[in-house]
């Protein structure tokens, strides 16, 4: 499977576009508010370990006693994000 293949079944998973949509909306999301966007916090990890690969998704590791995460687009994801509210007009 090539990289675009593998970047549009990433998009094709269950409460991909959500959590795309939930990232470009806000700057930067900790886990437990996307998991709720998604309702499946399953779900909500392997988007964004899917999303993270592809470069869509950053990762930032804060430096707390909690082990708190939290999550933003990229460049790239911002543009996939532009693109598909484009389709979504057309």
């Amino acid at each position: 499977m090539d990289e675009l293949e593998g970047l549009i079944k990433s998009l094709g998973r269950k409460g991909a576009i959500m959590i795309l949509g939930a990232l470009a909306n806000k700057n930067e999301m900790n886990f437990n508010k996307l998991a709720k966007e998604v309702g499946y916090s399953v779900t909500a990890s392997r988007v964004l370990k899917d999303f993270s690969r592809h470069g869509l998704v950053k990762k930032r590791e804060l430096k707390d006693n909690l082990g708190t995460v939290r999550y933003s687009l990229t460049e790239k994801g911002l543009r996939i994000k532009t693109i598909l509210d484009q389709m979504k007009k057309a």
